[in-house]
């Protein structure tokens, strides 16, 4: 028997010039795919400015930029995603448009549109829009009035110093109004419970300085370009023209909800021997750009303090043992759905000065335990060596969910018992994750409120905001993007990753971090309480000969949904 023995083969004899024509081919259809990519990009038109950026629906709009064409053919301008008819256009140029706005055009993000793609976006307000200065006889003596802006333009969160005269010694009820834009700000006029406008927090420090001649203020999230206006009591003053620079990404306001709601207080069982006080205090729905135009539609009673802090303080007197009493209050507010789209890259260091929330909101206090050991080591095993703030609060969520699981029914003593016990509901985790964050350097507030279903149910929830410069306030929902389940609540995001940077219109928040008040009486005896819709270090407070009382907090009413 013969065999025939074949030279041995080294691995891969004979495949290399396979491998080298198949990374070449590889190589060519990239050159393929990408040369049409890069020149529609470097055609693609850009928008430079537009001439006026307040203006009147009707009037002339002047857009300068480059890469718009010789001539229009198919290309449009769309206010707001709508163009205007072909007989609005007087002259198209390369580099120079000229056209008459649109009469629907109150508040409108300007696009010009060519076969070589999409341009940037610049803002164009309606002049109906921003705020009148006080009119009648004295009005220009008494009323607000702006000399000059240290700049025309600055980002969310930059310092701007306003001065001028007779802004008044001290703040009060008194505002910086800034443009702000959303579904609203093309619906309704500028009178209307001043929708339209956007003022600094008192929560994130934005009011730095207030003083008859001279304010210094942050730009606050949710401004646009457009104006900044002073309001008080004596009127607002004339406006000045200010510019937004672009941050690192685009915020949405969208899908808005009209929710009427209803909470009440019942008071029985008092033990007392004579003179007595009980004080209640009642949280309502808080101000933001994403939840506007909060109004108080009736009181039982007259409250002792209408709005500290977001809190409105009743006081009842002397009251008679073995009676019951109540109290109720009805509000009515607008929830906007919140769409963020942040470029990681963009995200820019803070520079100096930094917004005071810099420094408070990264600190542990009465309910968010940054400084804790156990929140410490977490933060750093999610964040390492990261320093930028939105990848960072993005590893600090999955690092979250990796360690603690969502149980709606888990109630811990303490955040940090259920760190220890890796399980937590939405109050729990929403402070948990506000801790890492803080403990990473990142600014962020705990949010309490409630979710709303389909069946007007108000259900108990707490999320979470962080802060980035230049860009504002981000909206997170751990428990929802976790997968987890709120009662009946059926979340309008199916992508349950979207919980990450967005909201839906569902979300109501009646507080932004601990609402901290101290005792009406140097004898008070107050009563805290948890997984109510309000973070607030005091309820109740009972003073004098009462010795012993029973309450009721009633869960939120939905009573309307418009």
């Amino acid at each position: 028997m013969k065999f025939a023995l074949s030279p041995p083969r080294t691995p891969r004899q004979g495949r290399k010039p396979v491998a080298f024509v198949f990374v070449l081919a590889i190589v060519v259809i990239a050159a393929i795919i990408a040369v049409p990519v890069m020149r529609a990009r470097a055609n693609r038109p850009v928008v430079v400015s537009i001439d006026p950026p307040i203006g009147e629906p009707g009037g002339l709009l002047l857009i300068e930029g480059k890469n718009f064409g010789g001539q229009r053919g198919e290309g449009r301008v769309e206010f707001d995603g709508a163009a205007p008819t072909a007989s609005s256009y007087i002259s198209w140029a390369d580099g120079r448009i000229e056209l008459r706005v649109p009469l629907y055009a109150e508040s409108s993000l300007v696009h010009v549109i060519t076969e070589a793609g999409r341009s940037n976006a610049r803002m164009f307000m309606s002049r109906a829009l921003l705020p009148s200065a006080s009119s009648g006889a004295g009005s220009r003596a008494l009323g607000p009035s702006i000399e000059s802006l240290s700049t025309d333009s600055g980002s969310i969160g930059s310092l701007v110093s306003i001065k001028g005269l007779n802004f008044g010694t001290n703040r009060g009820d008194s505002a910086v109004l800034f443009t702000w834009t959303g579904e609203a700000a093309n619906q309704m006029s500028s009178a209307d419970a001043g929708r339209g406008y956007v003022s600094p927090q008192d929560a994130s420090g934005e009011y730095e300085s207030w003083s008859d001649k001279e304010l210094r203020v942050r730009v606050p999230d949710g401004a646009v370009t457009g104006g900044i206006a002073v309001q008080t009591a004596k009127g607002t003053s004339p406006v000045r023209y200010f510019q937004v620079s672009e941050g690192p990404g685009e915020k949405t306001y969208s899908t808005r909800r009209t929710y009427a709601l209803s909470t009440f207080v019942t008071i029985s069982r008092v033990q007392s021997s004579g003179q007595n006080s009980l004080y209640i205090w009642m949280p309502f729905p808080v101000e933001t750009p994403s939840q506007r135009g909060v109004k108080a539609l009736g009181r039982t009673m007259e409250p002792l303090l209408p709005d500290y802090r977001g809190l409105s303080a009743y006081r009842f007197v002397d009251l008679a043992p073995n009676t019951l009493s109540s109290l109720g209050q009805d509000h009515v507010v607008q929830i906007f759905g919140v769409e963020t789209d942040v470029k990681a890259d963009k995200v820019k260091p803070v520079p100096a000065p930094a917004p005071q929330l810099y420094e408070t909101l990264v600190q542990p206090d009465g309910l968010v335990p940054a400084a804790d050991p156990a929140v410490v080591a977490l933060a750093r095993t999610a964040t390492g060596r990261e320093k930028n703030h939105y990848l960072i609060a993005r590893a600090a969520l999955e690092t979250l969910q990796a360690t603690v699981r969502y149980d709606a029914g888990a109630v811990s003593e303490s955040p940090i018992a259920a760190l220890s016990a890796a399980k937590a509901d939405s109050w729990d985790l929403a402070i948990l994750y506000t801790a890492m964050l803080r403990a990473a350097g990142v600014p962020a507030l705990p949010v309490a409120g409630i979710l709303v279903d389909d069946s007007r149910r108000a259900w108990h929830h707490a999320w979470t905001e962080f802060y980035i410069y230049g860009f504002g306030w981000i909206p997170v929902d751990p428990a929802l993007a976790s997968g987890g389940s709120v009662g009946n609540f059926l979340p309008p995001f199916a992508d349950r990753s979207r919980y990450f940077g967005n909201l839906d219109d569902r979300h109501i928040a009646f507080s932004r971090g601990l609402a901290t008040v101290d005792r009406i009486t140097p004898d008070g005896r107050t009563v805290a309480a948890a997984r109510r819709y309000s973070f607030q270090n005091i309820f109740e407070e009972a003073a004098g000969s009462i010795s012993a009382y029973t309450t009721f907090w009633s869960d939120v009413e939905i009573t309307g949904v418009y």
